[in-house]
């Protein structure tokens, strides 16, 4: 005697696959939540070995170290990024733009100088992000640091 086994296939929705950001999203997300100052989406957008350097500072490694930049960041500073060019090659997204806005703290921490009034300051800068994965790897932002402290000095 023969024993047929019957089995039911069921119908599984197949989870859709997480859709990537493009470059250009992703930058825009980026300076989106910069001018939003939220740190949790902004962060949240580095890979967890991204690498963040600036002209006028110190190369920060990590999701913490970014998350901790950040915030001394939005405390300090008063800002808006705009994004005048934006140029996607590949992984690659190069920009130029201004950061307009003021220091929050009277008194910068340079030797010699003694607390200054807040002054307004706009300077540009060119950035670069290389994206991986769907996420900011490395960030590069670069400015004429003596120009924008002649500025935030009122000389």
């Amino acid at each position: 005697m023969r024993v047929r086994a019957r089995v039911a296939w069921r119908k599984t929705a197949a989870k859709p696959a997480r859709t990537l950001p493009s470059p250009r999203v992703l930058v825009r997300r980026h300076v989106q939540a910069l001018n939003d100052r939220n740190l949790d989406r902004l962060v949240e957008l580095f890979a967890a070995d991204a690498v963040v350097e600036f002209t006028a500072g110190p190369t920060l490694a990590g999701r913490g170290a970014i998350r901790r930049a950040y915030a001394r960041y939005f405390r300090e500073w008063d800002d808006v990024v705009t994004l005048a060019k934006v140029e996607v090659d590949g992984r690659l997204v190069r920009a130029t733009g201004v950061a307009e806005g003021q220091h929050h703290v009277p008194r910068m921490n340079i030797p010699g100088r003694i607390a200054l009034p807040l002054r307004a300051y706009r300077h540009g800068f060119t950035a670069v992000w290389e994206i991986a994965r769907g996420r900011i790897q490395r960030h590069r932002v670069d400015y004429d640091a003596r120009d924008f402290v002649r500025q935030l000095l009122g000389e």
